[in-house]
């Protein structure tokens, strides 16, 4: 690593002053890990962002990381913190910025009489559903997968995940927290700030927890959050999960008084119906829409068994395009009395949408009922390409379903096709869940080639023609609308643009809290041509053109 973006050598001898020598790191291999763009791509030299930062620190305690930020502030360097999840959103964007590294901070208490937990960043939704199913409890795991933080989901992103139907989402599981602020002051928000606690993030102490997150919260530009009361839901299932086959096929056993249903639709409409029908019946626990070609790599051990009962027409039933109207749906119940109710009205709500159940083989079963229990689909997902495109988050009325499939195909075009520049898929790539027990989130990921310049150009096609579409014609609140994408679409969202970045300027006067993934303090040039260019980027005439810069863009 070049010597220009090493620390000055004062500031790296204090932050060793801070949290020991041992834990701030200049190695050129821990600097990359922390450059590396993750969303699925293989560590290389062309999944690295190229803006490594000067060095990695490791606190170990709120009052750590509040020196870490003051000594930044004194010096001028840029920072940004994270913990764990799935794509390096927390990178630094300049580089020679000190990437907290919050790993050491892994404290977890489970208070089970109030239904909440006090977590750091460092806990995983995994060991935070081990512990809370020992109390009959369990958390919200968000669409990343157990290997997420809570508290980075909960204060700092969307937060929307498989089990939202019970679980709600993140934004609202977030009760009392603990933030350091852009300048280096602990702030405890809530009943902490009175010392009365970690159950609510409202009453006495300061109330600005709306304004430090949002809706989908700051992505680490905003100050470092390092505890949090984190709320919990009831789970009457056992206290350990009984897995059942061998890797990668592992599943779980369907627990006493589960039930587990995959359920198609003859038309987009219906499948909305019974969503508002499944809302308002209360008798869902979990409910996720899986697209074929992700049922498909679930469904067959390797990515090669995959590709090989694709190409043959060998693949299940349930993951070819015919069935891409689909739920998958459990029942969870604390008395067979109850689940007989829960199966009737269920049955009651699928014979009004003329629904029908699809018998699921052992081999599927068990590693599906795995996935929405506990995520761990993310691996699956993963799988199918070295590139994983994300774009139309839709978070609204399940009323919107039908018009969300029709919006992510003409955002997808022909790159799916056979010769398109995606993956080739014979059906679209929508994820979803519902949410909160009134509505249903949704986004569209289909899987690209990283190391090919053509796919990764088509990957970002893409993303621009789903915001384009969705700018003339709205499909829900957009999930995704952060960054860059703020000043592009926020005057179309009430100028949320304009809100965030008071916020942001207010806070972080020096702009040190590296923003990349939440707003810049100003405008960049990007926004200020948008509306000229995006008039003219898509037209028919011009798309090999785009499509050939684009491509080269990205051959480096």
């Amino acid at each position: 690593m070049s010597t220009h973006h090493r620390l000055p050598r004062a500031v790296h001898a204090a932050l060793e002053a801070i949290v020991g020598a041992a834990h701030v790191s200049e190695d050129e291999h821990v600097l990359a890990s922390h450059d590396w763009f993750g969303l699925g791509a293989e560590p290389s030299s062309r999944t690295l962002i190229g803006k490594p930062p000067g060095a990695v620190v490791l606190p170990a305690s709120t009052e750590e990381v509040a020196a870490i930020v003051k000594l930044c502030n004194r010096h001028g360097v840029r920072f940004k913190a994270h913990s764990t999840g799935y794509g390096n959103t927390s990178g630094v964007a300049t580089a020679g910025a000190v990437s907290i590294d919050l790993r050491r901070m892994n404290r977890l208490e489970i208070d089970a009489p109030n239904r909440m937990a006090v977590i750091e960043p460092y806990v995983t939704a995994g060991q935070l559903t081990s512990a809370a199913m020992q109390h009959h409890l369990m958390c919200h795991i968000i669409g990343a997968g157990p290997l997420h933080s809570p508290l980075a989901s909960a204060t700092s992103m969307a937060g929307v995940g498989v089990p939202g139907n019970h679980t709600g989402n993140n934004a609202r599981n977030l009760l009392s927290l603990e933030w350091v602020s852009p300048e280096g002051e602990i702030v405890r928000i809530g009943s902490a700030g009175s010392g009365a606690g970690w159950f609510t993030g409202e009453g006495p102490g300061p109330g600005f927890r709306g304004m430090l997150r949002g809706l989908l919260g700051t992505q680490g530009g905003l100050g470092v959050f390092t505890r949090i009361g984190y709320k919990l839901y009831p789970w009457a299932g056992p206290p350990r999960l009984e897995w059942t086959g061998e890797h990668p096929q592992r599943g779980v056993r369907r627990p006493e008084r589960f039930a587990f249903h995959h359920v198609v639709f003859d038309t987009w409409e219906h499948m909305a119906e019974a969503t508002h029908h499944l809302h308002a019946g209360k008798v869902a626990t979990f409910f996720a829409r899986t697209p074929p070609a992700g049922l498909a790599a679930m469904c067959t051990a390797t990515t090669r068994a995959h590709y090989e009962a694709y190409a043959a027409g060998r693949l299940p039933e349930m993951a070819t395009a015919r069935h891409e109207k689909n739920w998958s749906v459990v029942l969870m119940a604390w008395s067979d009395e109850e689940l007989q109710w829960k199966e009737a009205v269920f049955q009651s709500i699928l014979d009004r949408t003329g629904a029908r159940k699809l018998p699921l083989p052992p081999e599927i079963e068990g590693p599906q009922l795995a996935n929405l229990l506990t995520s761990v689909y993310v691996a699956r997902f993963m799988r199918m390409g070295s590139n994983a495109t994300i774009s139309l988050g839709v978070l609204d009325s399940s009323a919107l379903l039908p018009k969300t499939l029709e919006v992510s195909r003409q955002a997808l075009d022909d790159q799916l096709r056979p010769g398109g520049k995606l993956l080739e898929s014979d059906s679209d790539h929508n994820w979803m869940w519902a949410s909160e027990g009134r509505h249903f989130w949704s986004e569209n990921n289909p899987p690209g080639n990283r190391f090919d310049a053509k796919s990764t150009g088509a990957a970002v096609e893409f993303i621009l023609r789903s915001f384009l579409i969705g700018e003339k014609n709205p499909v829900g609140l957009s999930g995704f609308l952060q960054g860059p994408a703020a000043d592009l679409f926020g005057p179309r969202l009430g100028h949320a643009n304009l809100w965030m970045r008071r916020v942001k300027n207010a806070w972080d006067p020096k702009n040190l809290s590296d923003s990349r993934s939440f707003i810049s303090p100003q405008p960049d040039g990007l926004a200020k041509v948008w509306p000229v260019l995006k008039h003219t980027l898509f037209r028919p005439r011009l798309r090999p053109f785009v499509r050939t810069l684009m491509a080269r863009q990205f051959d480096k």
